[in-house]
Parts: C-alpha cells; sequence; structure tokens
C-alpha cells in the first residue's frame, strides 16, 4: 500500500471520529407502513425517522431528521443490514424502490432486511427549499456559452443568499456530513455493521464511507461507480460512447457520427429553428451550445439514446422538430436550483490534475464539455468545498461488488477500471450494451440473483454479462413504440417525452393520411 494512502485513510478516518465524538446514541423507533410501488402493489414494511446534527462537529446543535423505510428480510440470514443510497445526488431512496426497480429491491430482501434512506436534503429528510430565482429560457434566442454561463452564476450567487437569508445551513449538504450520518444509523439500528448498495451518486457516498467509517461497513455493492474525483466527467468518454453508439445504430443509420458532427458544424455557422411541441408550436432557436448539451443528455440513458440517431438525421436533412424539444427539455430543468445537490456537487468538486484532464479533452471532443456545464467554471462559489484531500485516490479492503455498463453515458466502465487496483476485494460485473439508471438493474436476469447473492454473505466473480441490443428506432413510428414501452427517468423528463411521443405521433399519422390521399388520386 503506497504510504501516501495511508497517510490519507487515517486522516480523513480522523475527520470522521472528531465529528462524531460526544454525540449520544440516536434512536429509531419504527412504526408500521405500506410502500405503495408504481406496478407491484402495496408492500408492508416500517418507517422511522433518524435524528441526526445538522453539522456533525456541533453535536448540541440544531438537528435534520432523515426519513428511514425498512422491508424486513423474509428469510432472515443473519447477515447486516442492507442501506440503500440513492444516486443525483438527490434522489430519494424510497423513491426509488418504487418504480420499475421494485423486483431487485424484492429479491435483496429475502434473506437480509434492506432500509430505503433519504439522504440528507431529499425527499422526506428535511429538505430545503427550492430556490425562488430562476433562469427563465429566451426562446426566441439561441444560447450562447458565456451568456448561459453568466445566467447561471448569477441565479446562483442570488439563491446562495436566499438560502442564508432563510437559516438553510449549506455546509450541511457534503458527502462527508451525509457519511456521517450513516454511521449514525448503524448505531441508531444497534447493529455491528451494514451493508452499502449506492446507485451513481450513491456510489460516491458509499465510498466515503467504506473509508471515513471503516468499521461500520462490512461490504458493498456500488453500481454505476462514482470515485472521489469523477464528479467532473471526462470529455472524451462521450466521443468513445457516441462512436459505440453509431455502430451498434448501423446500418438502419449508418452515419450518425457524421450527421451529429454535420449538424453541430451547421449550428456553429448559424443558429436554426422550429416549431416545439413542448411549447405549444412556439418558435424556438437553438445553436450549437444547445444542441450539445441535449446530446450529452441524450447520451445517459438507453431511452433518449434510442431518439439520437433519427433526431440527428432529421436535423442534417433540414428537420429540426426533434432536436428542437429535447433541447427545450434540457432548458427547462436547468431552470430551478436546489440546495442539496448543487452543495454535493460543488463540495466533492475535482482535483487540479482532473481539471486539467477536462480542460485539455474539452478541445478535442465533438461534444466540448457539455457533459459538465456549468461545473467546470463555477470554481469560485461561496459554498464549501471538501478538498482534495477528500479526492485522494480510495483503497477499501472490504469486498465489494462494482457493476458497470458499458453504454453508460454518466459513470462509465473506465470509473469502475481506475479504482480497482486499489481494492483488492472488490469484483467487477460489466453489463455489455447497458447505459445508465434502469439499464444497470434490469437488462439482464442474473443481475437481481447477483445482488442477492453478494448481500447474502456469498462471493461474487468479476464477469461480464451481455445484455440485449438496444433496439435503435428504424423510423418515426419505431421511436414512437420506444417512447410508449419507457419509465423516464425522473418526472420532468417523462412528460417531456410523452409530449414527444404525442408530436412523432401526430406527424406519423399525418404522413400515412398523406400518402392514403396520393394513393386514392391516383387511382
Amino acid at each position: 500500500m503506497h504510504p501516501t494512502f495511508v497517510t490519507v485513510a487515517l486522516s480523513l478516518l480522523a475527520i470522521g471520529h472528531a465529528a462524531n465524538a460526544d454525540v449520544q446514541s440516536p434512536v429509531l423507533n419504527f412504526a408500521p407502513y405500506v410502500l405503495e410501488t408504481e406496478h407491484h402493489g402495496a408492500i408492508d414494511a416500517e418507517k422511522a425517522y433518524l435524528s441526526v446534527p445538522v453539522l456533525h462537529q456541533m453535536p448540541q446543535g440544531r438537528r435534520f431528521d432523515l426519513r428511514v423505510v425498512r422491508l424486513k428480510a423474509r428469510h432472515p440470514n443473519g447477515e447486516p443490514p442492507v442501506v440503500y443510497l440513492a444516486g443525483g445526488p438527490g434522489g430519494s431512496g424510497v423513491g426509488a424502490a418504487r418504480g420499475r426497480r421494485w423486483p431487485v429491491f424484492d429479491a435483496v430482501r429475502q434473506n437480509v432486511d434492506v432500509l430505503l434512506f433519504d439522504q440528507r436534503g431529499t425527499g422526506e429528510s428535511s429538505p430545503p427549499p427550492v430556490c425562488t430565482h430562476k433562469i427563465e429560457p429566451q426562446w426566441q434566442q439561441p444560447a450562447q456559452e458565456a451568456d448561459a454561463l453568466r445566467a447561471v452564476r448569477t441565479t446562483i450567487a442570488a439563491c446562495i443568499d436566499e438560502w442564508r437569508s432563510l437559516g438553510v445551513v449549506l455546509e450541511a449538504y457534503t458527502t462527508v456530513e451525509s457519511a456521517a450520518d450513516l454511521a449514525q444509523l448503524r448505531a441508531a439500528l444497534g447493529v455491528e455493521q451494514l451493508q452499502l448498495w449506492g446507485m451513481s451518486y450513491g456510489t460516491h457516498l458509499s465510498l466515503a464511507a467504506l473509508r471515513l467509517h471503516p468499521k461500520d461497513f462490512e461490504r458493498a455493492v456500488l453500481m454505476g461507480v462514482e470515485g472521489p474525483d469523477h464528479t467532473l466527467k471526462l470529455p472524451l468518454a462521450a466521443d468513445a460512447l457516441l462512436k459505440t453508439l453509431a455502430a451498434a445504430a448501423a446500418p438502419a443509420f449508418p452515419q450518425l457520427w457524421e450527421d451529429t458532427e454535420a449538424v453541430l458544424q451547421r449550428l456553429e455557422q448559424q443558429s436554426q429553428s422550429a416549431r416545439s411541441l413542448l411549447l405549444g408550436g412556439t418558435d424556438v432557436h437553438i445553436s450549437a451550445f444547445d444542441a450539445r448539451l441535449a446530446i450529452a443528455a441524450m447520451l445517459a440513458r438507453g431511452d433518449t439514446q434510442a431518439l439520437l440517431p433519427l433526431a440527428m438525421q432529421q436535423a442534417r436533412a433540414g428537420d429540426y422538430g426533434l432536436l428542437v424539444d429535447l433541447v427545450v427539455a434540457v432548458r427547462q430543468q436547468r431552470t430551478h436550483w436546489h440546495a442539496m445537490p448543487l452543495v454535493m456537487d460543488y463540495a466533492s468538486g475535482a482535483t487540479p490534475a482532473r481539471r486539467a484532464r477536462v480542460a485539455a479533452e474539452k478541445g478535442k471532443s465533438l461534444l466540448g464539455d457539455a457533459l459538465n456545464f456549468p461545473w467546470s467554471d463555477l470554481t469560485d462559489l461561496p459554498l464549501p468545498d471538501l478538498g482534495d484531500e477528500f479526492r485522494t485516490p480510495v483503497v477499501l479492503q472490504q469486498p465489494l461488488l462494482l457493476i458497470s455498463g458499458t453504454h453508460d453515458g454518466r459513470t462509465p466502465v473506465s470509473n469502475a477500471s481506475e479504482l480497482l487496483p486499489l481494492l483488492p476485494n472488490a469484483e467487477h460485473l460489466v453489463l455489455d450494451g447497458a447505459a445508465h439508471d434502469d439499464d444497470l438493474w434490469l437488462t439482464h436476469d442474473q443481475i437481481a440473483p447477483r445482488i442477492a447473492a453478494f448481500f447474502s454473505g456469498q462471493g461474487a466473480v468479476s464477469e461480464t454479462l451481455p445484455v440485449p441490443t438496444p433496439r435503435l428506432p428504424r423510423s418515426t413510428a419505431d421511436v414512437l413504440l420506444d417512447l410508449l414501452g419507457i419509465k423516464a427517468w425522473q418526472a420532468a423528463t417523462a412528460i417531456g417525452l410523452a409530449l414527444i411521443a404525442l408530436w412523432l405521433t401526430i406527424r406519423w399519422l399525418l404522413a400515412r393520411w398523406r400518402r392514403h390521399r396520393k394513393t386514392s388520386a391516383l387511382a
């Protein structure tokens, strides 16, 4: 083990112990609770609220109440309870179990208790108010990066002032504080150890907890790995994924890369416009910067990846309707700001080496630094920063199961591969063809059994599982079928995609009607 890593680990461990000094053991009082799932009925469970200090170094100060929902094991085998940590940051652990992922949670709870945990500031865990200041999109003006960054900076500054005037302690929303919450959850349950189950940002939190409080956690499953210095994404990872998708899209869409390149080059020369269904027919003007942000967002997940070939093909042919609506959906998601995810990501930050690599790759990438906007350029906000010691490589001895997807546009396989040399007891499950979010849960029938077996105390092996090839759209009607069959990753996206589906339906029906009229006239 490198001596630098030992020094860092001991230093961070000391911070964690100091944060918990002189803290009275918390208490959990569980009461019956019904977890209403979207597709699998009502599930009997228990709910409690964990009281924790807003700042762990001030244990006698203000407190947060954090929601915990317990799914009792059907056939307990004595293994420690499993705590699920949602991604985002900002996702609700309880909310994650309500949707399509429930069968995986159900598989895990067969032998061990599963605790659905709303991290501080999420779900029903004392969330701070949404900032009233917002960015109003100017639909008649194509967005430019400098102007967009200026608007973001101004709005965030106003939000910080507003939150502080309301008494919101922004220093409370860091991964180190959340890791201390997990240690207190372990104490409140009266068990010697817990097992951690993280998704995306939840893996970032899990790794911090494992390093800061190693005696509290026995093992972990990390799905879509985000290491200590992975908060900023690498621009060329987006190019690599786009080329992978281009190969998968052929022969139905033989020129996805070329189409994307041509569309961006044209937009660099002149903005384009089209009527947006999402805005009731409003004419929307878009720039190359707009398109890059939309494409970067589409690369994240399998359902939106399926829209990309058709959107680029149509835009290259001069029809910007689908691309415009995707730009509208991205702009609308960037209007409001929430304290917890804003501060969590800012505090985790990036090392100078990571920033230098992002800057170097930006000029070589087709999408520039769209994956990270605006975080690469926001380095001087009056917000907490955990420092580069927090971001150093993590050395862990606990058994770990890492799960990655080769089509993941947010937490690529390379994240896990970078960490593995420092994790001697880790195994890596690679899902060949899986993207982010639900793909890491539901694209292979062995995912749930592998996770359940690991949490039941069994070992794991590194392996690659091929998932069904993503069904890329062959026509507008095919896109419609894909849209009707998906569950979007958040409510705003779900609404946007539903409206896009309606728009595509209308276009498809009109095309069929015109063909019918033409055929009738010829007859």
